[in-house]
């Protein structure tokens, strides 16, 4: 099972690599297919692959190509998982707020144990959690970009339970932790879920996977976009230099990430990039920085360019799911970069305040308190 995915997913970087539309690009993923659909285990992730070779959509075939790479990330993750020595699910502590054993999450945040190393005990922790106990256990697993989805999985298991907790998560420190927790409220219908959405919201960050989500609740729309603010379209009309396209984005960056894939305002900005762009790095350097999934799935489709406007993407969107990639081109930040990431205090990014900016510490919350005190 181990050999699939790993040729899956040097199937799909190949096709990514060279291009969805160039020849050869799909061969290995052709070629990855029989061996997948030989496996009832990976049958899903064969039908998957095969909806995505049989359709001519591009933006459809990339959608698939990176949940497939997602997918195969995760399953590895736990093959590894298995090999390495687990704590019997007996005997994880309560998560009673004292007795737990915080160290795998404390050695993650400091930089000094792989997510792979922690990752057992992370599980094991989260999976245990149960709604009368203190919350610190699932916060601090929110808090990283790469455990996060553990923390969603439990408290999603366990429906209106998990509201009281959610509502209280909702005031933590760390500002990413408030982010995922207000992502996890939108699922929930109940007043009381609005009404700590309505307080939460204003001091999230400003991240496309939140207002992605916030597409399809108008009711709380307002909070970020004034009824007589001016209009993109107003803005585009008036567009006519680098300087007010700028501007532009400071003033209209709720509205471009409120707007659906396919409206006719971000077909006709993309249009202006392409009048005010000198050259293709200019082009691409501009196109960056508008907080749209179009340009992500743009950018994916040019790994050149992903790998090198990555962190500018990445301060435009927010985008939870760049990290990964961000950490892989970028083996350390300067002091300004690094105060440019903390609009967005992912615990991922933790190890590097610790090592070489400890004065940004205070803008993770909980995590860097336990790094703190863990010392």
């Amino acid at each position: 099972m181990q050999r699939e995915l790993e040729s899956l997913q040097r199937a799909i970087q190949h096709a990514l690599a060279l291009g969805l539309k160039r020849a050869g690009g799909l061969e290995p993923l052709q070629d990855a297919l029989p061996a997948l659909q030989s496996s009832d285990a990976l049958a899903p992730l064969a039908e998957c692959l095969q909806a995505a070779l049989a359709t001519d959509d591009a933006r459809a075939q990339l959608n698939a190509l990176t949940r497939l790479h997602y997918a195969c990330a995760r399953l590895l993750e736990q093959l590894e998982a298995q090999h390495l020595p687990q704590q019997p699910a007996d005997a994880v502590p309560p998560a009673d707020g004292g007795g737990t054993d915080l160290e795998p999450f404390a050695r993650l945040f400091r930089g000094e144990a792989s997510l792979i190393e922690t990752l057992p005990a992370i599980r094991a922790q989260a999976a245990a959690w149960q709604p009368n106990q203190p919350p610190r256990v699932i916060l601090l697993t929110l808090a990283h970009c790469s455990t996060a989805s553990l923390a969603r999985e439990r408290l999603r298991a366990l429906g209106d339970d998990a509201l009281p907790t959610l509502i209280q998560l909702a005031s933590s420190k760390s500002p990413v932790v408030r982010l995922r927790t207000c992502e996890l409220l939108l699922e929930h219908s109940a007043p009381k879920a609005t009404a700590a959405l309505r307080t939460a919201l204003p001091k999230v960050p400003r991240a496309l996977p939140l207002f992605q989500k916030l597409r399809a609740r108008p009711d709380l729309q307002s909070l970020f976009v004034k009824e007589d603010a001016p209009t993109l379209e107003q803005w585009l009309s008036a567009l006519s230099d680098r300087r007010q396209f700028l501007q532009m984005l400071e003033k209209t960056e709720t509205q471009l990430m409120l707007l659906p894939p396919d409206a006719p305002a971000l077909d006709a900005l993309l249009e202006k990039i392409r009048a005010l762009a000198t050259n293709e790095l200019d082009l691409w350097r501009m196109g960056v920085r508008v907080p749209h999934e179009r340009i992500t799935q743009m950018l994916f489709q040019q790994p050149i360019w992903l790998r090198s406007l990555c962190y500018d993407h990445f301060l435009a969107t927010l985008d939870e799911r760049l990290i990964p990639i961000l950490l892989s081109v970028h083996p350390q930040f300067w002091s300004e970069q690094m105060r440019q990431l903390t609009r967005f205090p992912d615990a991922a990014f933790l190890p590097y305040a610790v090592r070489g900016h400890p004065s940004l510490l205070p803008r993770f919350g909980e995590p860097a308190e336990l790094v703190r005190g863990s010392n």
